[in-house]
C-alpha cells in the first residue's frame, strides 16, 4: 500500500491515538486549571467585601494571568477534539483493537475487562495488592493516636515541643513486607522522615514521601511538622552534652538541602520559607560550622527560584509576541526560508524541550491531578506552576504548527517539499533521542487534513512514512516506542558524555495519572499506601534523569523564534485549506467544503498565498533570552 492510499485506507490509528493521548491529558489539565479559576475568583469575590485592598490587587493581577492559562489551554482542548471529530467524519479511524490489545493500559500489572472505554481516563481497574489491610497484620494504634507532637499547628518561637516525645515512639506503625516498607501511619512516616542522632532516611525515601505527602497535607504543613520535631530532638540531644556534629542538627541541614534541591518550588509559599529560616538559624545557633552549609542550601534555593522566574517571563513574552504576529497581516508561514535542514531543525527543537523539560518541577505530576479535598480550598494552597500545561500545550502547539506548514502551500510540489522536510526532522529527531518532538511532528503528519492529501502523499517516500508509523503505533500501549525509549536510556548511560533522552511527555503523564487512580491512598485501617508512593516516584524520578543533559549543538535564535511564535491556524483553517489545494473527492467532503467557505469565506486562499513562497517576515524582530545563559 502507498503512502496515499494508507491516507485514506485507514493507516491513521497512530495519529488518531496520539491525538486521543493529548486529548485526554489537556482535559484533565483544563479541569485542574477550571478549579484553580473557581477558587481564585470566589476568594476575589470574598475580599470585595473586606478592607483588604493591596491583597485584593494581587489577587485581580492573579486572576488575570489564571485566566489566560484557562483559556489557553482551553483552546488546545477545543482544537484536538475538533480533529478528533474530523477524524471520526471522514471515516479514518480503525476499527477497535480485542481487548487483549490492552492499548491505553500501561505496564503496571493492571488487567483489563470487557467494558467499552470511550476515554483513555475511564473504567481503571484498581490493581489487587498482596498488602491490603486483610492480607498483612499490622500493630494497631493503642489507646488512639498519640501524635499529638506532630499534629498541625503554628510553630511556636523556637519550636519547642512536648518533652515527653520518645524518639521511635511511632514506629511500631510502620509495616513492612520482606524488609520493604509497605504502608504506615502518617506519624510514623514523618517521624521515619526526620534524621535523629543514629538514624538518616535513606534518599529514595525522602524523595517518595515528600513527593506524596501533598496526598495527604501541605508541604508548609509537612515542614512544620518536621521543624517542631527536630526542636525537640534537638533540645533533647543538647541535654546530654555530646558534641553538636553528633546530633540531629547537621542532619537536618542535609535534609534539607534534598527537599530544596529535589522540590525547590514548594518554597515559593512563605510559610515554606519561614519555616526554612526558623530551621537554618537554630543550627547555626547551636555551631557556627553549619553556617557554610546552610549558606549553599539557601543560594541553591534562590538560584532555582530566580531560574524559574525568569523562565515564565520567557513564556510571557512568547505567548504576547505569538498573539501580536497571529494579528499581523504580513506574519507568513515558511518554515524553509528560515530552516533548510532536518538537523538544525531537530536541534532547535531539543533544545526547546529540554528547556521547558528542566522547569518542571517532580511535584507537579502529583499536584496536577489531586483534587482538593476541602470545602474551602485556598487558592495558595493550590498548584501555583503551570510547567507540565506549558509543556502539553507546547506538543499541541508543534502538531499543529506542522499541519499548518504543510496546508498553506498552493502547489504540490512545495506541499511535498514540505511533507518531506518534516518527515526527516522526525527521524532526526528521533536520532538525538527527542522522542517528544518525533510524536509531536508525527500527529500532524497524520492530521486529517494532511492525510487526505493523497497527491501530495504520493510524491514522498513511502517507506519512511511507514517508518515514522511503526514507531508511533499504539499496539500494547505504545510497546514499540517504550522499547525504542528503554533502549535510548541504556545507550546514552554507557556513553562518556550523557547523551540526552527526551520521552513522549503526555504519555508520562498518564502513566502517573492512571497509577495514581489504580491504587488508593490508604488502606482500610487508615494507613497510608507508600508502596503507592514508591510507584509514583519511580515514574517521576525518571523526569530527573532526563534533565540531566547538556546538548552539544548551539541554538539557532532566529528558527527558535519562529518555532514559537509562528501562527498555527485552526482545524477548520486547515481543513479549508486542504480542500482548496486538493478538491474534495466525495460528497461529505463536498459538503464540509461548503460549510467552511460560508463560515471562513476566502480566508484559505488568504493563508495559502502566504505560504507560496516568499520570504515571511523576520522571526528574529523579538529576541528572547534563555534559561540556561541568563543563569
Amino acid at each position: 500500500m502507498s503512502a496515499s492510499e494508507g491516507a485514506s485506507g485507514g493507516r491513521l490509528g497512530p495519529g488518531k491515538d496520539l491525538f486521543s493521548v493529548q486529548l485526554e491529558v489537556t482535559e484533565k489539565l483544563l479541569e485542574a486549571e477550571d478549579r484553580k479559576l473557581k477558587v481564585l475568583k470566589a476568594e476575589i469575590e470574598a475580599g470585595k467585601h473586606s478592607d483588604a485592598a493591596a491583597a485584593s490587587s494581587s489577587k485581580a493581577k492573579e486572576l488575570e494571568l489564571q485566566e489566560n492559562n484557562y483559556l489557553r489551554i482551553r483552546m488546545q482542548y477545543q482544537r484536538l477534539s475538533q480533529e478528533m471529530q474530523d477524524v471520526a467524519v471522514a471515516g479514518l479511524i480503525q476499527r477497535k483493537p480485542k481487548l487483549k490489545a490492552s492499548r491505553s493500559l500501561p505496564a503496571f500489572g493492571m488487567k483489563q475487562v470487557a467494558k467499552p472505554r470511550p476515554s483513555l481516563f475511564d473504567y481503571l481497574v484498581p490493581r489487587p495488592s498482596p498488602y491490603d489491610s486483610t492480607s498483612h497484620t499490622s500493630t494497631s494504634v493503642a489507646g488512639g493516636s498519640s501524635g499529638a507532637l506532630l499534629r498541625e499547628g503554628p510553630v511556636s518561637n523556637g519550636g519547642v515541643a512536648s518533652p515527653l516525645y520518645t524518639p521511635g515512639q511511632h514506629s511500631q506503625e510502620l509495616v513492612y513486607k520482606d524488609g520493604i516498607l509497605v504502608s504506615g501511619s502518617l506519624e510514623a512516616l514523618i517521624e521515619l522522615l526526620v534524621p535523629t542522632e543514629h538514624h538518616y532516611p535513606e534518599h529514595s525515601f525522602v524523595f517518595a514521601f515528600i513527593l506524596c505527602s501533598r496526598l495527604f497535607l501541605r508541604p508548609y504543613e509537612l515542614l512544620a511538622r518536621t521543624s517542631r520535631l527536630f526542636h525537640t530532638l534537638q533540645k533533647q540531644f543538647t541535654a546530654t552534652g555530646k558534641p553538636v556534629a553528633d546530633g540531629p542538627a547537621p542532619k537536618i541541614v542535609q535534609l534539607l538541602s534534598e527537599w530544596t534541591e529535589m522540590f525547590p518550588y514548594d518554597f515559593r509559599d512563605e510559610r515554606m520559607m519561614r519555616s526554612l529560616k526558623d530551621m537554618t538559624q537554630t543550627c547555626i545557633s547551636l555551631t557556627s560550622d553549619l553556617r557554610k552549609a546552610v549558606g549553599q542550601v539557601q543560594s541553591t534555593l534562590v538560584r532555582k527560584l530566580s531560574i524559574l522566574d525568569k523562565y515564565e517571563h520567557v513564556l510571557a513574552q512568547v505567548n504576547s509576541v505569538a498573539m501580536e504576529r497571529l494579528i499581523d497581516p504580513q506574519t507568513q508561514v515558511n518554515i524553509l526560508m528560515v530552516c533548510e535542514s532536518p538537523m538544525i531543525l531537530a536541534q532547535q527543537l531539543t533544545h526547546i524541550e529540554l528547556e521547558r523539560l528542566n522547569n518542571i518541577g517532580p511535584e507537579e505530576f502529583i499536584q496536577t491531578f489531586v483534587k482538593v479535598k476541602s470545602d474551602t480550598p485556598l487558592y495558595r494552597d493550590m498548584k501555583k506552576t503551570s510547567n507540565i500545561e506549558a509543556y502539553v500545550e507546547w506538543f499541541n502547539r508543534l502538531s499543529y504548527l506542522v499541519a499548518t506548514e504543510i496546508c498553506v502551500s498552493d502547489k504540490k510540489r512545495n506541499r511535498a517539499k514540505v511533507l518531506e522536510f518534516f518527515m526527516d526532522t522526525a527521524m532526526e529527531c528521533r536520532r538525538v533521542n527527542n522522542f517528544n518532538s518525533f510524536m509531536a511532528i508525527s500527529a500532524g503528519l497524520f492530521m486529517s487534513p494532511v492525510t487526505r492529501l493523497k497527491k501530495t502523499r504520493a510524491k514522498v517516500n513511502s517507506a519512511k512514512l511507514q517508518e515514522i508509523e511503526a514507531l508511533v503505533d499504539p499496539v500494547n500501549n505504545f510497546s514499540r516506542y517504550r522499547q525504542a525509549l528503554a533502549l535510548a536510556i541504556t545507550q546514552a548511560g554507557q556513553e562518556e558524555e550523557r547523551r540526552c533522552v527526551i520521552p513522549f511527555f503526555s504519555l508520562l503523564i498518564k502513566d502517573v495519572y492512571f497509577l495514581h487512580e489504580a491504587m488508593s491512598d490508604r488502606l482500610e485501617n487508615g494507613y497510608i499506601r507508600f508502596e503507592k508512593c514508591m510507584a509514583l516516584a519511580r515514574v517521576v524520578s525518571q523526569i530527573l534523569d532526563y534533565k540531566d543533559t547538556v546538548l552539544p549543538f548551539q541554538r539557532v535564535r532566529s528558527v527558535l523564534n519562529y518555532l514559537m511564535t509562528i501562527p498555527i491556524h485552526t482545524d477548520d483553517e486547515l481543513q479549508l485549506a486542504s480542500y482548496e489545494v486538493e478538491p474534495p473527492d466525495n460528497s461529505g467532503e463536498r459538503k464540509r467544503y461548503q460549510e467552511l467557505r460560508l463560515l471562513l469565506g476566502s480566508f484559505g486562499q488568504r493563508i495559502r498565498r502566504s505560504g507560496a513562497g516568499s520570504q515571511p517576515t523576520s522571526p528574529t524582530s523579538t529576541s528572547f533570552p534563555t534559561i540556561q545563559e541568563e543563569s
